[in-house]
C-alpha cells in the first residue's frame, strides 16, 4: 500500500520538461503585474496615507519579500514538483490543511482573474480616452464614452457587459485551446505577452524621463480634459521627490496595497517546476531574477513620477484615476505611433497575468488530482504534455465566474476583498517551511520561514480590517459577499478532501499516505 504504484495516480506525471528560465522568469513577473501595480491599482489612494511615498514602501516590501524568496527558492530546488507549494504545505504541514487552501487559493485565483478580465475594459477606457483627449480625436472620446465605458463607475448598460464578458470569454478560449493543443505553445503565449508588456513598461519610463524638461506644458492638454483646477494645481506644487510631512509609519502602511499585485506573489514559477529544464538553475534564479525586475520597474516607475511631476502634485492627481503612470505616458509621448504602443502595453498587462493564470491554475489541479484528492482525470495528459481535462475544468469555472460581473458589478467588487487568502495561504506555505527546516536542522529556513509567517500574519489582519481591501467596510463592518466567498471556497476545499478521503478508502486506498511521498516527476 505503501509503494507510489498504489499511492499516486501513476509512477510518472507524463509532463514534458520544456520550460526554460525565460519561462519561468516571465511566469512569476506575470504573477507579480508590475504593470498592472502601475496603472491605478494603488497610486489613488496613497493620499489615505498622510507622507506615505510609493516608492520607499516598494523598496520596503522587496526587502519584505527576501525571506519568501529564499523559502521559495530552497523549497522548489529541494521539493520541485507540479503544484509547488501545495506540495510541500501538504507533506510538511498536513494534507488536509494543504488540500484546502489548495483548492480555496485556486477559487479564489480564478475568481480574480475571471474580474481581471471583465474590469480590463478600464484599461481599454483609459488609453482611448487619454489618446483621444490629447489628440482631440472625437471618435476615441465616443468609443471611452459610450463603448468601453470604465465598468468600475457603475451604470453599464447589459450590452456593455455583454461586450465585456464576450472580449474576456473569446481571449480565455482562445488561450486555454492553444493550451490544450500544446502545453508548450502555452508558455509560449505567456512570454510573448510578458516581452511585449515588459518592452512597453520600459518605452513609458524613458518617455517620461526624456519629457521631464518639457512636463509642465505636455502634460497640459491631458490635465485640462481630466480637471482644468489641476494645471493650478501642478503649477503651485512644490515639484520635491519626498513630502514635508514625510512619514515612516505610514508608508509601511503603503505595504499592504503592493502585497495585493506584487512581490509575495511567488507561486508560479514553483508550480510548474517539475517541468523545468536545467531544473536546478532554472529554480534558483527565476524566482530572484523576476522579484528584482519587478521591484525595480515598480519602484522606479513611481520613483520617476515623483521626480518629475512631484510628490505633492501627484498625490492631488492620483485619486481621479485617470491620472496614473500609463495614461501620463501616454499625454506626453507626442508621438500617435509610441502613444499607441505604451497604450496596447498598458492593456497587454492584464491579458499577460491572465495568459500565466491559465497555466498555473492547471498545474494545481493537475497535482490535486495526481494526489487522487480530484477526480483523476484531470491529471491526464496529452502527448505534447498538456493536463486537458484541467484547462477544461479551469475554463467552465472562468465562464461561470465572468457571469458575476454581468449580474452584479457589486458583487463583483466585493469578489476583490476575498485576496485575504492570498496572504493566509503564504503564511501556511511560510509556516510549512518552517516545518521542514526544524525537520532537517536548516535554520537559515526557519528564520526565513519565521519572518515570512509574521509578515504574512500582519498582512492578513491588514486585508481582515483595512476597508480598501474590500474584506470590511469603512463601518467596521464585514462585507458579507465577500465573507460568504471566502469561507465558502475553504469549505468547498474541506469537503472536497474529506470526500476524496472517504471515496479512496472505500477503494482500499489511505490516501493519508499520499502525503509521505514525494509525487513522482
Amino acid at each position: 500500500m505503501s509503494n507510489k504504484r498504489n499511492v499516486f495516480v501513476r509512477e510518472s506525471s507524463g509532463l514534458l520538461k520544456q520550460v526554460n528560465l525565460l519561462d519561468a522568469v516571465m511566469l512569476n513577473i506575470g504573477n507579480m503585474s508590475a504593470g498592472v501595480t502601475l496603472f491605478e491599482s494603488i497610486s489613488p489612494y496613497v493620499g489615505n496615507y498622510p507622507g506615505g511615498v510609493l516608492w520607499i514602501a516598494s523598496l520596503i516590501g522587496l526587502l519584505f519579500a527576501f525571506p519568501q524568496l529564499y523559502l521559495y527558492t530552497y523549497m522548489t530546488r529541494r521539493m520541485g514538483r507540479t503544484g509547488g507549494d501545495y506540495v510541500w504545505i501538504s507533506r510538511n504541514l498536513n494534507g488536509g490543511i494543504g488540500s484546502t487552501m489548495a483548492i480555496a487559493i485556486m477559487l479564489e485565483s480564478v475568481a480574480y482573474f475571471a474580474l481581471i478580465a471583465f474590469f480590463s475594459a478600464s484599461s481599454i477606457n483609459a488609453v482611448l480616452y487619454t489618446i483621444g483627449s490629447v489628440d482631440d480625436s472625437q471618435t476615441l472620446n465616443s468609443l471611452a464614452n459610450n463603448v468601453f465605458v470604465n465598468p468600475f463607475n457603475g451604470g453599464l448598460t447589459f450590452e456593455q457587459k455583454a461586450l465585456f464578458y464576450g472580449i474576456a470569454a473569446a481571449f480565455f478560449v482562445i488561450v486555454i485551446a492553444l493550451n490544450v493543443f500544446r502545453a508548450r505553445w502555452g508558455y509560449s503565449i505567456v512570454t510573448a505577452l510578458g516581452s511585449f508588456s515588459l518592452i512597453t513598461l520600459l518605452m513609458a519610463i524613458i518617455v517620461i524621463g526624456i519629457s521631464a524638461g518639457r512636463f509642465g506644458s505636455a502634460i497640459q492638454p491631458f490635465l485640462n480634459s481630466i480637471n482644468s483646477s489641476l494645471v493650478t494645481t501642478y503649477q503651485n506644487s512644490p515639484h520635491s521627490v519626498l513630502p514635508a510631512n514625510f512619514s515612516l509609519i505610514s508608508t509601511l502602511l503603503l505595504l499592504p496595497l503592493f502585497a495585493l499585485y506584487t512581490y509575495p506573489w511567488m507561486q508560479a514559477g514553483p508550480a510548474v517546476s517539475a517541468e523545468f529544464k536545467q531544473s536546478d538553475r532554472v529554480a534558483k534564479f527565476n524566482l530572484l531574477f523576476a522579484v528584482l525586475l519587478t521591484a525595480a520597474l515598480v519602484t522606479g516607475g513611481f520613483l520617476e513620477m515623483d521626480l518629475v511631476a512631484g510628490y505633492s502634485f501627484n498625490v492631488q492627481a492620483y485619486p481621479y484615476f485617470v491620472y496614473n503612470f500609463w495614461t501620463v505616458a501616454i499625454a506626453i509621448a507626442g508621438n500617435p505611433v509610441i502613444q499607441w504602443l505604451i497604450g496596447l502595453g498598458a492593456i497587454a498587462w492584464n491579458f499577460f497575468v491572465l495568459a500565466y493564470g491559465v497555466v498555473v491554475f492547471s498545474r494545481y489541479v493537475f497535482a490535486l488530482s495526481f494526489d487522487r484528492i480530484l477526480p483523476e482525470r484531470l491529471a491526464q495528459v496529452n502527448k505534447y504534455g498538456s493536463p486537458v481535462y484541467a484547462h477544461i475544468l479551469d475554463l467552465t469555472i472562468t465562464l461561470l465566474f465572468l457571469l458575476v460581473p454581468v449580474f452584479s458589478l457589486n458583487a463583483a467588487l466585493s469578489l476583490y476583498g476575498a485576496t485575504i487568502l492570498g496572504s493566509l495561504y503564504f503564511m501556511i506555505a511560510s509556516v510549512a517551511g518552517i516545518f521542514y527546516g526544524l525537520r532537517n536542522r536548516v535554520n537559515s529556513l526557519v528564520a526565513a520561514g519565521s519572518i515570512s509567517a509574521i509578515y504574512f500574519a500582519f498582512l492578513t489582519y491588514e486585508a481582515a480590517t483595512n476597508p480598501l481591501f474590500g474584506f470590511s467596510t469603512t463601518s467596521g463592518q464585514i462585507n458579507i459577499t465577500t465573507l460568504i466567498f471566502v469561507i465558502g471556497v475553504v469549505l468547498v476545499g474541506a469537503v472536497i478532501y474529506l470526500v476524496s478521503k472517504y471515496h479512496n478508502k472505500k477503494r482500499g486506498i489511505d490516501i493519508s499516505l499520499v502525503f509521505k511521498e514525494i509525487p513522482p516527476e
